[in-house]
Order: C-alpha cells, then structure tokens, then sequence
C-alpha cells in the first residue's frame, strides 16, 4: 500500500520505522518533511516502550542501545523526581515501574514500604526504585534530544527504501468517498496515495480537512503555554537518572539530563503570569540567567477520533498533553502497537468501518487515561498562588481522576479500579503520586495491611526482595511488635548502608 506520512518530527520518524520493521516490503512509505520547520530538541523523556521499540520487542529487529544513547545524546531514565508539589520544598521520586505485587488486588508490598519509609525511600518497593537507590539502571526507559531521536529513525528509514522529500504541506484535497486523496506542496506538486497519516503538528491539516473536532481539556489542565530552554551543566555535575518536575507559582518546570547539557522547560498558565514574569521567576529559581528558544501556546486535548477514513493522526496532531510523565511518544509507540494490528497491505481491508470502531475507542481511551493521571497531579496541597488557588476553587480534575480522589481517602485504591491498555498508568503509578503528595498516609497503609492480615506476608516478602537487590541494608525486626497495629508508621526500620 501507498502511504504518505505528512509531516516528520519526532512521531513521523517513529511511525515510518514502525511501520516499515513490522511489515518489512510490504508498503511504499514517503515521509514529507520540511528543513524550513524546526524541531525544538530541548530535551526528551520516554516511557519503558521507546525501550520496547528499541529492543524488538514489537517486532524482530532491535538497535544497540548504547549506539542510541551516542548518536541522540540520551541518557537513562528510571522515573520522575517530584520537586515541591506540596509547596514545602520537599520531594518524592515516583519509579516508572511498580511493586510485585501492583497486579493483585491488594498491593501489599507497596504498602509496607511506604507505611515503614515514608515518602522518601517508598520507591524501593519497586524493581527500579531500587535501581534508583544502588545508582545501577538496568531496566530503564530514556531521555534525548527530540530532534536527534528524529534524525536517528530518519537514518534507519532510508536504508530500508523509505522515500524523504523536503517540502512544505499547503493543502489537502478530498475526494468523492470522503478520503483525503491528495497533498499539495510548497513546490507545486500535488502527491496522491491510498492511506495518510498525519503528523503535521498543532495544525493537523489533514484532520481538519476531514472535519475531525477537538475535545478539548483545558477545563481540567489550565496551563497552555511552554517556554522552552537549555542549561549547561556545572562542573562535575553528576548527570542524574531521572526527568525533574518541579512546580512552581504557575506551573511547573521540567528538567531533562541529556549527555552534553540539560534540557528544561517551564509550562505555565498564560492567565496568571506573563511570559516575562514566567521567565524571570525560572532565572531567579536557577539563579542564572536563561535563553527561552521559544514560546508555544497549547490547548491540552485530543482529536474526536484519531483514525478517521484514510488518515491516522499521531504525534501534535492527534492529541497534546502537557510533559508531565512523558506520554506523548509512549502515546504514539502504543497507537502504532495497535495500528499495525489492523494494517494490512491492501486499502480495502484495512480502512474498514470495524477497525476504526475498534481503534477508536481504544485509543481515545487510552489519551483520556493519561489525561486523568495527569490531572491527578495537581490534587495537591499548594495554596501559595492564584495558579493553585484556582485549581482547587475551579475544582480542575477530570471525573475520573475525581472518583479516584474520593476513593483514597477511605482505601488505597488496587488495579481493580484502574483501567489501562499497553503500558497505561495503572493503580500503583497513580499511587507513588497519592503518597508523594499526602492523599494517602503512611498510617492509612499500615492499618489496611493490618485489616487484610498480609502484614507479616508483606514485611517477609519485602525483606526476601531487598536480599535479591543490590541496596546494602539492614532491618530491625526485634522492634516490631507482634501487633502490628501499634506500629509507629513514621518510623524507619530499615537502614541503608
């Protein structure tokens, strides 16, 4: 089958390496892209499927991580340190991983290490949180420059036959069936092909020729803007294994450790400071001056459908969530993992009426579930702005994220109240944030593991898992009672070496 992907960018390159791996030799894949549109490379996170795609796990074919790292300048990544989210100065880190035991109805193991650490060591209830602690990424996903990520896909399409044209697209023309039939170039050729797939950014100009809505969801994530900008390292400056999120009076700032230098961001909510202010309170806060690259105006949301006739929208021009936990290439590795499912190499019996019901509803889902656990975010206690006071006086949180909310202050809630496609934040992601911010306690863990009786179960597993780990550690076990239930949460029983 003949396809254009319009548009390149991060989320074109990806689709075109996808699509050509998965079916090697069996489509005729153009990529339009334009040297007269710039790509940002201020610094990219990912999610543990960029490694998936990396490493063959989708198909069989695999890149040399190492060559990966070199050539985009990455870094690893085993999870997001939360900075100042309660306006305390404090912090959290949230592994992208989770315990055990976060499949079961009752994530004991998480539990316990929360209800026994607190906040600050819970992430060691999980594979990478441990990782994280003994500064050893085994399994991880990946930071890098966007633009080289891009060029780096770029590379691998063109050995595999993919054809480049360096153009600008104008327009789009439809045909009598309601098909985009057709793009029209800054050059004056006009292209044709039997399937589109759209990667034109915030413009989205094949979705809108086929009159594809936006749902937008700025009711529930105010911030609709993001300066961009790089930092250098200081001398010996350790490069960290983890994207910062740092909240500030109107937002929040994210922090991206590449090899070469860092880079950040702050994304903010236009109506309660201006640009200038957003950039002076980031040069204060750093305590150097920067250089913002640019100023990009959002609106967080997503196409109605994001496959519609002809066409396939990903990257900008499907949905747009705000950075927070690096959804946007997981969103359009997971929307190829399930378009590829329905691609075949015939038009005829790919472009059918249920395959697009079904793609549909999967992938709507799946960018409302991000959007839910990223409004969960800001369920916080800061009240030291209008941005924060706002939030909890236009009560922002999606429904969902709402009915999570409610729930945990009565029990923590399992993965049976979580609803999630490849890869999608389950109940323990959600959980490493409800403790960070305070939602659940420490005593609120301990006395639920108490009720189910898996405290002992719980505490030996935990001990059994940190003998199989790398952490150094010891455990005072002589001071726990045989009642649990007078257990001193805020006290640590287990001492790292």
């Amino acid at each position: 089958m003949k396809i254009i992907i319009a548009g390149a960018g991060t989320a074109g390159w990806i689709a075109a390496y996808y699509i050509t791996k998965a079916n090697p030799g069996e489509h005729n894949i153009t990529v339009i892209e334009s040297s007269k549109i710039g790509i940002i490379g201020a610094g990219e996170g990912s999610t543990g499927s960029m490694l998936d795609l990396l490493t063959g796990k989708f198909f069989p074919y695999s890149i040399d991580i190492d060559e990966f790292l070199q050539k985009t300048d990455g870094t690893h990544k085993l999870g997001i340190y939360h900075q100042n989210w309660n306006g305390d100065g404090e912090g959290y880190f949230a592994p992208i991983d989770a315990s055990p035991t976060w499949a079961e109805y009752d994530d004991y193991i998480f539990k316990y290490a929360y209800s026994t650490l607190g906040k600050d060591k819970m992430h060691v209830a999980s594979p990478i949180g441990q990782q994280y602690e003994s500064k050893t990424p085994e399994n991880f996903a990946l930071h890098f420059d966007g633009h080289k990520v891009g060029e780096y896909f770029k590379e691998k399409c063109l050995e595999d036959g993919v054809e480049v044209i360096d153009a600008v697209i104008e327009d789009a023309t439809v045909g009598k069936n309601g098909d985009i039939k057709s793009v029209k170039l800054d050059s004056g050729d006009e292209l044709t092909a039997e399937f589109f797939i759209d990667c034109t950014g915030f413009k989205r100009i094949l979705m809108n020729k086929l009159n594809v809505d936006w749902v937008s969801y700025k009711e529930y994530l105010p911030v609709d803007s993001a300066m961009p900008f790089l930092v250098d390292y200081e001398e010996g400056e350790e490069i960290p294994l983890y994207t910062k999120a740092t909240a500030l009076s109107a937002g929040w700032m994210w922090t991206i450790p590449l090899q070469s230098r860092k880079g950040s961001g702050y994304v903010f909510d236009s109506t309660q400071i201006t640009r200038e202010q957003a950039q002076q309170e980031v040069e204060e806060y750093l305590g150097k001056k920067i250089k913002p690259i640019k100023f990009i105006n959002f609106d967080s949301g997503r196409n109605e459908v994001l496959w519609k006739n002809n066409v396939l929208s990903l990257g900008l021009s499907a949905a747009f969530v705000e950075p927070l936990e690096a959804t946007s290439i997981h969103s359009t590795i997971t929307q190829l993992y399930f378009f590829n499912e329905f691609l075949t190499q015939k038009k005829s019996s790919t472009v059918t009426s249920s395959n697009l019901e079904s793609y549909n509803k999967k992938i709507t889902r799946l960018y409302d579930l991000n959007f839910d656990f990223i409004s969960y975010h800001y369920q916080c206690k800061r009240n030291d702005s209008d941005f924060w006071k706002n939030i909890k006086k236009n009560k922002s949180v999606t429904p969902n994220a709402k009915i999570y909310l409610d729930r945990s202050k009565h029990k923590i809630p399992s993965i049976l109240e979580t609803d999630g496609l490849y890869g999608s934040p389950t109940a323990a992601l959600w959980n490493w944030i409800s403790a960070g911010l305070g939602i659940i306690t420490q005593e609120q863990a301990n006395e639920e593991l108490v009720r189910s009786h898996n405290y002992k179960k719980a505490e030996q597993e935990f001990i059994n898992m940190l003998n199989d780990s790398k952490l150094a550690w010891q455990i005072d076990t002589d001071t726990i009672d045989e009642d649990p239930s007078i257990i001193n949460p805020t006290k640590d029983y287990i001492t790292y070496l």
